[in-house]
């Protein structure tokens, strides 16, 4: 068994939302390998997806820091 089919054979096994994660976390060694990655001249955000519509980092910058803060406490 090549170690596609076990991947494949584990992805069937798991949610849906977790295979689509480990999608999109196996899709950043094809772009490497296709050239597609780090040219530098992308932004950060471009390459990792937004947060504008986040919840948690909305807002205030500071009031921002102090939630995450709170959360460890």
């Amino acid at each position: 068994m090549t170690t596609a089919d076990k991947l494949y054979k584990a992805a069937k096994k798991l949610p849906e939302p977790v295979v689509a994660e480990i999608l999109d976390f196996a899709r950043v060694p094809a772009k490497k390998m296709a050239g597609e990655c780090a040219s530098g001249n992308e932004m950060l955000i471009d390459m990792a997806g937004g947060l504008e519509t986040s919840t948690t980092f909305f807002g205030d910058p500071s009031e921002i820091q102090q939630r995450l803060r709170d959360e460890w406490q």
